[in-house]
């Protein structure tokens, strides 16, 4: 029995050079512009490479050709020489440019010129092996966007200005179409910082060719549409057609994938498969599951928590890695790329923490109709607040003053009837004066969550919780109930005395017990008064004498006269000894009043 042939199935081969050269250029010399560095590495490079693929071989004096490529071949490394071939090249002529700059010798400008061109072709036939071989298409439009950079470096040195700009554009286009239908953070974000580094040598070529119009060079994205409508660029309608194939084969994971969202008057893109699907599974448990405060509420909620957990664990992990991508390649379109995952994150954790809250108040009610145990109870109002308090903390949404005044209400809201619920505790445990006072304090919170309905806007339609006058009309119906409860359950434990009066016996007791510690503090004299005699009532009563009279009886105090104080103002006394001699010399009436010569 012949066994059957296997079938000759072969995986197409995938080269991300973008992201190959990105962070062989961060980790080898080019974040410090160091050229030099990044030339020897690459060579280095180049040299380990064909020793691991076995395509090294010994020098010669008459020949110096290398070892050509197997015809198929399998291994992505194979087009890694090309790659690194051309940065190689592109390394030194960027280091022969830095030496340029600071010379005048016009040599190191022709060899410049040489290793462009070298690189120019290695990216060429790089193009070349990956069509003839069994590689993808996306990697097929990476490495003509690749090449087509180089030859833009290239025309550009060599100051052809038209045959740069084509090149240009072609690589933008590439980069833009990838950037735009790609689910990686990371990879977004490279395809950005490529376009940033491509968007100067087009305004610059417009400009050498007058093609910028009236404000153009300040809209990239207006120069290089002008530029695609009114220069035919070389080979652009070949490139739309294979953009469009690759978007054909990934067309259904991107519809997946692009969710466009609306919330809070705010659209953004859920571009990210895994946590699109996510999202979309918590909203449909939510919209199946009836969400009615009754026996097997909490359960449903359980169910329906786990789904938004489970989306805000994606969309942290997300979070992590755009941070991670950004502090390696910032570009112009990170902000945008950020900002977009902060909406999602503030739109899956509002949803948590509001179905949160909403368990919690199912799962009040149920412990309410079991007689539970009221700490519980406050345990779990605590837990609502603190819910609250973490959606204020949100990004993006916390900016929003209408979402803001919502929080106030919610919050205020809550805390009154956790302020309900003590006050039914303490009159339970039969302190009332407590629980008047709780019952004051939710309606300062009914006031103000009153207040802020009537002068803010209705909450939002999408808002998962809301509250409405009618909800604070029959809280506030709540509150007068039980305080009237509490007032007329203390009238009855004290047999219809009024608390005024009890005041009164307590004062009056107080004084009492006062006037007990002074025994005999109006028919006694006072110890401090009759030191030399002796205290018979130590001997005769076995109440301790009083030592003093408290409080002291009022007795006269001597003082000046008012009128001799004003008189004292207007008398004037000699200042030296002479006035006072000549003084002594007058006599009589005169003298005393103090007109003497």
């Amino acid at each position: 029995m012949s066994t059957p042939e296997p079938m000759d199935v072969t995986t197409p081969m995938s080269l991300d050079v973008l992201a190959l050269i990105n962070d062989a250029r961060m980790q080898y010399g080019l974040r410090h512009q160091d050229y030099q560095r990044y030339r020897e590495y690459s060579a280095h490079r180049l040299r380990r490479l064909r020793q691991i693929l076995n395509m090294t071989q010994t020098n010669s004096k008459n020949t110096n050709r290398q070892k050509e490529l197997p015809e198929n071949f399998t291994d992505p490394r194979y087009l890694h020489l090309y790659v690194y071939d051309t940065e190689r090249a592109w390394a030194y002529a960027m280091e022969l440019k830095q030496e340029s700059t600071n010379s005048m010798d016009t040599r190191k400008r022709h060899h410049l010129t040489k290793r462009l061109k070298r690189a120019a072709q290695h990216a060429e036939k790089l193009v070349i092996i990956c069509e003839q071989n069994t590689v993808d298409a996306r990697s097929v439009l990476d490495a003509k966007a690749y090449a087509a950079t180089m030859k833009g470096y290239l025309y550009f040195e060599q100051q052809q200005w038209q045959q740069a700009i084509d090149q240009f554009v072609e690589s933008r286009t590439i980069y833009e179409r990838f950037a735009s239908n790609n689910n990686n953070v990371h990879q977004e974000a490279l395809y950005y910082a490529a376009m940033d580094e491509i968007d100067p040598n087009i305004r610059f070529c417009a400009y050498k060719l007058q093609l910028n119009g009236s404000g153009s060079a300040q809209d990239i994205e207006t120069l290089v549409a002008n530029l695609k409508q009114q220069r035919n660029v070389t080979g652009m309608d070949l490139l739309e057609a294979q953009l469009a194939k690759v978007g054909e084969e990934h067309r259904k994971e991107q519809a997946q994938a692009l969710a466009h969202m609306t919330w809070r008057h705010e659209q953004f893109d859920v571009k990210n498969v895994q946590l699109a699907d996510a999202i979309a599974k918590a909203q449909e448990t939510t919209a199946s599951s009836s969400l009615v405060s009754t026996n097997g509420a909490v359960a449903r909620y359980d169910g329906l928590l786990s789904d938004w957990a489970d989306a805000e664990k994606r969309i942290k992990k997300l979070i992590k890695e755009d941070k991670e991508a950004v502090a390696k390649v910032t570009s112009s379109r990170s902000a945008k790329t950020t900002q977009e995952l902060e909406w999602v994150h503030a739109f899956i954790s509002y949803h948590f923490y509001a179905y949160s809250i909403q368990r919690n108040l199912a799962l009040i009610d149920e412990i309410k109709s079991s007689n539970g145990k009221v700490q519980n109870m406050i345990k779990l109002w605590d837990d609502i607040l603190k819910n609250v308090d973490y959606m204020r903390d949100l990004p993006r949404i916390n900016e929003s003053h209408d979402f803001e005044v919502e929080l106030n209400i919610l919050t205020n809201y809550y805390k009154a009837q956790r302020c309900i619920l003590v006050a039914l505790a303490y009159v339970e445990l039969r302190k009332t004066p407590e629980a008047l006072a709780l019952y004051e304090r939710s309606q300062v919170h009914i006031a103000h969550t009153k207040q802020g309905i009537q002068q803010s806007q209705p909450f939002a339609e999408d808002a998962v919780l809301k509250v409405s006058m009618e909800d604070v009309t029959q809280l506030e119906q709540i509150v007068r109930t039980g305080n009237w409860k509490a007032q007329a359950s203390w009238y009855l434990e004290n047999e219809d005395t009024d608390m005024d009066n009890q005041m009164e016996d307590q004062q009056y007791t107080l004084t009492k017990k006062m006037d007990q510690l002074h025994l005999n503090s109006t028919d006694e004299i006072a110890l401090i008064k009759r030191l030399d005699v002796y205290p018979s009532s130590i001997t005769g009563n076995n109440n301790v004498p009083h030592l003093i009279d408290f409080p002291p009886s009022f007795t006269p105090v001597p003082c000046k006269p008012f009128y001799f104080d004003l008189a004292a103002n207007h008398i004037k006394y000699p200042s030296t000894l002479d006035e006072r001699a000549s003084a002594a010399k007058s006599s009589g009436l005169w003298k005393f009043f103090g007109f003497g010569n």
